[in-house]
């Protein structure tokens, strides 16, 4: 049965990766979530050109990343809860 990914579309930047428990596209050639950029944007307050500076991205792969949390923040907040309660139920305390 191949993996199927509703939300997926024609990405240029973005990959699902079928192996991970993750429902949230991942970006292509990185270990990083559209979370791990989008989050540290907004923890950092980063502009997306000083994003895609910092992380070695084209200005289009932060743009497009952030195109889709807004289109998808359900997937990818649904993910992040899910990880809360992993590292909460491993002993992990979490501020």
């Amino acid at each position: 049965m191949a993996f199927m990914c509703e939300h997926c579309n024609n990405y240029k930047h973005l990959e699902p990766r079928p192996q991970k428990w993750q429902k949230q596209l991942w970006m292509k050639g990185r270990n990083m979530t559209v979370w791990h950029l989008v989050g540290t944007m907004r923890t950092e307050r980063y502009t997306p050109e000083k994003t895609a500076k910092n992380f070695g991205l084209p200005l289009e792969a932060v743009l497009e990343a952030m195109h889709y949390y807004i289109l998808h923040k359900d997937i990818v907040e649904e993910d992040n809860e899910e990880e809360k309660r992993y590292l909460i139920a491993e002993g992990y305390k979490l501020d």
